[in-house]
């Protein structure tokens, strides 16, 4: 679970946070317990700034990435493109959060990788994993979409993004969290790629069926 103590509109939230924590799980602020890191675009008129082999996560991904590993980008940076602009090459494992237009999607990099400036991003430090803060955002997406003001692209300002807070138990609990939602998406994926199966089986015998009746074998 995510929370600000601030609104949308500037005033402050009040947030009973010791009244909703489950035993043992605490209330941090976020940038206690992770690195937040900002994403950059290298400016277009240098061309030889991109094309490399640096993925750049933006905008047109993130709908594809929401909730998996990110490995691949449709477009790439190069070391250029990072030396002259305020992009930063995050590691393995920094969780992305879009914050602008796509508001409230997540993804988590499986190799290092930059961001452009409609991401806000964090490194994890050794309390927190993660899988973790990922699954504690997609569970509060509702909740950071009614964070965004704009009148034109809805956006969560920076200043939003610093007053985040988290509610989080010790580590091998977050373990145990993440290995049970795992276990989890593993028998909806089965139960998916069961029902897709069966749905071709019928696909195939409606036309077998067809073909029998105006046979007469029916």
């Amino acid at each position: 679970m995510i929370t600000s103590r601030v609104a949308a509109h500037g005033s402050p939230i009040t947030v009973e946070e010791t009244a909703v924590s489950p035993h043992g799980w605490r209330w941090r602020l976020l940038n206690e317990v992770a690195r937040l890191e900002s994403g950059h675009t290298p400016s277009r008129r240098h061309p030889e700034w991109w094309g490399g082999d640096v993925p750049w996560i933006a905008l047109p991904d993130i709908r594809s990435l929401d909730g998996r590993e990110a490995f691949a980008t449709t477009e790439q940076i190069n070391e250029l493109g990072l030396a002259n602009s305020s992009a930063r090459l995050l590691p393995k494992g920094t969780v992305v959060l879009s914050r602008t237009a796509s508001v409230g999607f997540v993804t988590v990099m499986g190799r290092p990788m930059a961001t452009s400036q409609d991401f806000v991003n964090w490194v994890c430090g050794p309390e927190l994993m993660p899988w973790f803060l990922a699954h504690a955002l997609l569970a509060s997406r509702d909740y950071l979409r009614s964070l965004a003001a704009g009148a034109i692209h809805k956006t969560i300002y920076m200043p939003m993004v610093r007053s985040f807070r988290t509610c989080m138990p010790p580590l091998e609990l977050q373990k145990a969290i993440l290995k049970r939602i795992e276990q989890a998406r593993s028998v909806v994926h089965h139960a998916r790629a069961s029902i897709h199966a069966q749905s071709e089986a019928i696909d195939r015998l409606e036309p077998a069926v067809l073909r029998a009746a105006f046979q007469g074998r029916l």
